[in-house]
């Protein structure tokens, strides 16, 4: 159900550095990537909202890198930000917001929508990347060694389908300084609602009256900055944290992922993340 933009294509996009950033006219190149599962996977967090009308232009350049690194990218749409903020009344009253998300888009200093973040490296001196830049960034992330591996397990039982049950293992393939933390969340994919726009080849101008957003985020298990993996690092350990959720009614299981991501504490630069879906 994912509204994708062909694979082998990249959204190259010109970013103007103003409140809700306008996109020019997004056009897609052709290039050839080939994935090393050896390599580093990759974050990109879209920070969006239902009011910026240059958001769905943004969304579909972060799909279309889902696309083209076949799993190496993972996107997580995160509402956050002024754009976020329900109305009182009228078409945009649902707040998809999430109050881990709004702590990160106000500790990242992202400002505005569309912004984003690549596996929080730093870029330019800042970790809120502008859309226009998204592709560079996850590109040479992408070309990095993979330096932890994560693998989840998960127990859903679909009579008691309000509850998960969830453990992440973690292991270090090289020996790193610093204290590494754990973050779990839960995404969702189908949602259907009012979305503003001013790109047609995006959808109808000025409202999208049934938007389909995916990867949005829904919950995080384990707090704002996660738990403590470990302050320091030992190669030859699996670190184990489980996790025990109970899931909000409205949301659909089938449309479910959780998504886990190993940072080090100090810079917040995540260093490996990982994918599943909730009923594979």
């Amino acid at each position: 159900m994912k509204n994708r933009i062909p694979s082998m294509m990249v959204i190259l996009l010109v970013v103007l550095a103003v409140s809700c950033d306008k996109l020019e006219q997004p056009y897609a190149s052709e290039k050839e990537i080939i994935i090393d599962t050896n390599k580093r996977k990759v974050l990109l967090e879209d920070y969006t909202g239902m009011k910026c009308v240059n958001c769905p232009a943004a969304t579909s350049a972060a799909e279309a890198l889902v696309e083209l690194y076949k799993g190496q990218v993972i996107l997580m749409a995160v509402h956050a930000g002024y754009f976020s903020e329900p109305d009182a009344s009228g078409h945009y009253t649902t707040d998809y917001r999430v109050a881990e998300g709004v702590a990160w888009f106000n500790d990242f200093s992202l400002i505005s929508n569309p912004m984003g973040m690549v596996s929080r490296v730093t870029y330019n001196g800042k970790k809120a990347i502008g859309a226009g830049s998204w592709a560079e960034v996850v590109a040479n992330v992408a070309r990095e060694d993979k330096v932890a591996t994560i693998h989840m397990e998960t127990e859903y039982t679909p009579t008691s389908r309000h509850h998960i049950n969830t453990t992440i293992n973690t292991r270090f393939t090289e020996q790193l300084e610093g204290t590494y933390h754990l973050t779990v969340c839960i995404l969702e994919d189908s949602i259907v609602g009012w979305q503003k726009n001013n790109d047609t080849l995006v959808g109808p101008v000025p409202d999208i009256e049934n938007y389909l957003f995916n990867d949005m985020l829904r919950a995080v298990l384990n707090g704002t900055y996660g738990d403590q993996l470990t302050a320091a690092v030992d190669t030859s350990q699996v670190y184990a944290k489980s996790y025990l959720y109970t899931l909000d009614e409205s949301w659909v299981p089938e449309h479910l992922s959780l998504v886990a991501f190993v940072f080090n504490n100090e810079t917040k630069e995540i260093v490996q993340v990982e994918k599943k879906h909730l009923i594979e």
